[in-house]
Order: structure tokens, then sequence, then C-alpha cells
């Protein structure tokens, strides 16, 4: 299965072991939780959805590498006690509390969650010390004298043996203690990933020109080692990005150092920079913001299948980008309305502004803190906190430095600041909404409505959960007419309605 479909199963079950029945029991005894074993290649995303699993179900994630634990670690020390038994005192050896059953502990006090999901990588790699306690472990959940608390379940994953010579063949005791989930490497599921993570989209149009070039390991030649996964294209997305916004250049060399294979980086390097040829060429910012040139409709006309999903990625990537921006600033403005309407009706009953400010973004910093260590947040969601606390502290030092903290005075402050956020957020909408429209005028023009470059967009702007969730929002009268369906009815809401007013009470 892909590791989209590996990534559901295992949620479905850390879903169904953490139900309760009506005293508040777990419905599955913690003994009967058999854990997921998550089998697939080296770096197609096994701890990736593990983030993403935490992030959905909202409890801990605590994650180790079972390869480098040691039976101390997981068992803890040895020490001497003395007990009385039948009225004799006598020593006996008992263990201290494993470092990791300590450390869920530990996240729980920290997070104030108490479920959690317990991520034991590698496990087919114990050491051989380890290795006789592990049955015992995934059958009752112990390691020494010390079970891991009451909703905490224990996912485990690994290689197969041909990508790792450490690896333990299972017998079929231990084989039978396990839900075992398999899982393979699949282009088409990484690009869905690939657009919510904001995979550049050089990587995207190359990987769609050659699929084959997505996942590689070849380690037959000892001195030639052929490694490309989807964490190295990741990873390498990750670099360009930072490397064009910093203005280094993008070289061979540092492509090399991501896809290790002598063949594939110079050609994906060849296509990088072709790609920012065609950037250059056709500046899709302006196609994007309605400047068409028949110039450019007409090079795209005429242009091979390679400019053609080079061209089709550079348009999606601008629309994408004012999507997600439009996307995230109305979850901003929601989560601070309410701290900005506390914050107005507590200056009228006499309080400090800042003071009160002060509070919220304690509040805040706090939370996002305990989520960050629960690993309960998403990049997106982390952002949209950095945020708030930001224009927080704009507020803050803009009412302390011109408010004076004088009631009138910092409730227009904050009123003024709140609709310019409104504001802001409907400038980025309409740009989405125009750039959307502008990219269809573009590509009918160029390929017509019913080309298989237009059957393509649609398609890419169907599996891109940032514009899907833009167009269900906001609707598109050209998406549907394109795609030959009615139009969905836009399930917008009421955001740019949102204000302060009843906050407002002047004596």
């Amino acid at each position: 299965m892909t590791i989209k479909d590996a990534k559901q199963q295992i949620l479905d079950s850390i879903r169904a072991y953490l139900i309760k029945d009506e005293f508040g029991e777990y419905k599955i005894s913690i003994e009967h939780q058999r854990p997921c074993f998550l089998l697939g290649p080296p770096g197609i995303g096994k701890t990736a959805i593990m983030d993403q699993i935490a992030q959905e179900t909202g409890v801990n994630l605590i994650s180790y590498s079972m390869a480098h634990q040691t039976r101390e670690s997981a068992m803890g020390l040895p020490v001497i006690v003395e007990r009385n038994f039948v009225g004799a005192d006598v020593k006996v050896s008992e263990y201290t509390m494993s470092e990791i059953i300590a450390n869920i502990y530990y996240t729980m006090e920290q997070t104030h969650i108490r479920e959690g999901i317990l991520f034991l990588d590698e496990i087919n790699c114990v050491s051989e010390s380890l290795a006789p306690i592990m049955l015992q472990f995934l059958q009752y959940k112990i390691f020494g004298l010390h079970q891991i608390p009451p909703g905490w379940v224990i996912v485990t994953a690994g290689n197969p043996p041909q990508f790792n010579k450490s690896v333990n063949e299972f017998d079929i005791v231990t084989w039978d203690r396990f839900k075992k989930v398999e899982c393979e490497a699949d282009f088409l599921c990484w690009k869905e990933y690939g657009y919510y993570g904001g995979v550049h989209p050089a990587i995207i149009a190359y990987l769609e020109l050659h699929p084959g070039h997505y996942y590689e390991i070849d380690a037959t030649d000892r001195h030639n080692y052929k490694i490309i996964t989807a964490r190295a294209w990741e990873d390498l997305s990750e670099m360009i990005q930072l490397y064009e916004i910093d203005g280094m250049a993008v070289t061979l060399e540092l492509i090399g150092q991501y896809l290790q294979d002598h063949d594939i980086a110079p050609m994906f390097y060849e296509f990088y920079c072709k790609f920012n040829e065609l950037r250059q060429i056709y500046d899709p910012d302006s196609i994007l913001d309605g400047n068409i040139t028949q110039e450019a409709v007409d090079r795209a006309g005429k242009a091979d299948t390679e400019e053609a999903i080079a061209l089709l990625n550079l348009l999606m990537d601008g629309v994408t980008y004012t999507m997600r921006t439009t996307i995230q600033m109305e979850k901003m403005i929601r989560q601070i309305h309410p701290k900005l309407e506390d914050i107005l009706i507590k200056i009228n009953e006499g309080l400090s502004c800042r003071q009160i400010i002060a509070e919220h973004i304690m509040t805040t910093r706090k939370n996002l803190d305990m989520a960050v260590k629960a690993r309960i947040i998403s990049p997106s969601n982390k952002k949209i906190q950095h945020w708030i606390i930001h224009n927080l502290e704009a507020y803050m030092d803009k009412c302390t430095n011109e408010g004076r903290d004088n009631k009138q005075r910092c409730t227009i402050i904050i009123q003024n600041a709140f609709t310019n956020l409104l504001n802001g957020a409907k400038n980025v909408t309409s740009q989405s909404m125009t750039g959307l429209k502008n990219m269809f005028i573009f590509m009918e023009a160029a390929y017509g409505a019913d080309s298989p470059v237009m059957r393509k967009l649609l398609e890419e702007l169907t599996i891109n959960c940032h514009t899907m969730d833009f167009i269900k929002k906001y609707g598109s009268d050209e998406f549907y007419r394109l795609i030959g369906k009615p139009a969905v009815e836009p399930t917008y809401n009421d955001m740019y309605e949102l204000n302060l007013e009843d906050c407002l009470k002047f004596e």
C-alpha cells in the first residue's frame, strides 16, 4: 500500500485503541492493543506520517530509535532494595524506571495531555541484549517493572532486511504480537504531500516528467551507491528555497549531495536551470496579475511537453502561495478576534491595556510551547500562532507608546489594527481569485479548454489541498466550467463581517 494508505490504517487503529466505555475505561485493554509495525523502505515518510497522526489526534508523540537503545536505557538500572516477605527481611534486585517510560510521564506533565503515541523506529534492529525483553514489552507494554501509562499506544517501524544489514528477522511468536502494515514508495501519493508541504515546483515538475526518478536505492556497487528517496527530494527542496531567498547559486554539487546518483543529479540540475529560464521568459506573476501577452500565449501553445509541464507548475506555484496565505490569514484572524474582544472588554473595565495584552501573549506562547512539545501542531498552524504573537506584541507597543494606556486611545488603536488585518486578508483573497481566473484565461488561450494540458492543470488543482480548500471556500466558475460540473456553492462565511464594535463602549 502507499504511505497515505498506511497512515490511515495506523490512524484508525490509534483511534480505536483510545475509545472508552461509559466508565472511562479503554474498551481494548492495553494487553490486547497490538502495536502497529510500519514496514517500508527508508526515506518514504514513515516518521513524517507519525507527526501528522499526532496533529490529527491531538495526543502526545514520543519517538525513539531502537537501534540506538541499550538494555539499560530501556529496562532501567538494577538496584538492591530491602523487602519483607513472610516476616523475613530480604534483599532483592529491582530496576529503576526505564528512560523511555520516564520520558512519557515527563511529557504528560509538560503538555497536560494524558494520551499519546510511543513511536519506536527501527524496531527490528534492536541490540542482542535488548531482544529477549521485546516480546514481553510488545505483549504487556512493560519495560522492567514499569508499564506504559493507560492511553498510550505503541507504533513501531522498520526497514526490510534488503535495505539494512542490522535487521534481525522476527520469529513467528513476535510477528503474532504486531499489526503489520507494509508500504512502498509511490510518487503520485508523495506529490499530494509535496503540494501540502510546499515542495519546490521545479521538483514536482521534474518528477512529473521522470516519475521513475522519484525513488531509487541500489547498493550493489559498494563504491557507487545510488540513493534517492522522498526524504532526499524534500530536503533538497528546502535547501533550494533557502538558497534562492538568500541569492546563493544552486549548483550541481549541492544537488548531488541530496540526489546520490551520478545520472539523475545532472539531469535534474539541467532541468532546474531551464525551469528558472522559463520563469524569466514567461514571468508567471505577471500572467497571474492579468498581464497576458500574445507572445507568451503563442510560445506556450508551441511548447514541448517539458516546457508545458514546467510552465504549468510555475503558475500553480503562484496561485498556491496566495491561496495558502489566504487560508492561513483567515485562521489567524478568527483566532485573534476573541483575544482582541477580551482585551477591549477589560480595557473598558479599567484594566491596564499593556498588562492584558501581555497576559494574552504569555498564554499564547505557553500553549504553543506545549503543542510543540507534544508534537501536535503542524508547521502551518505553528506559523499562525507566531503571527498572532507578533501582532499582539505590535499592538502592545503601539498602545504603550501612542495610547499611553488611555482607554479610549488604546481601543481605537486595536480597532484600527484589526480593520487593517481584515483589509489585508481581503486583498490576498482578491489576489488569489484574480490569479486563478487569469491562469485559466492564459491556459485556455494557449492550449484550449479540452486540451491534455488543461486536463492536467485541473487534475493538479484537484489534488493540491491548498487550491481545493480555496476553491471550495470561495468558488470558481471557471474551474467548474472547465471540469464540466455544475458550480458548487462556496462555503465562504462571514469572516469579513467580524468586528469589535460590541466592545467599543465609551463612557
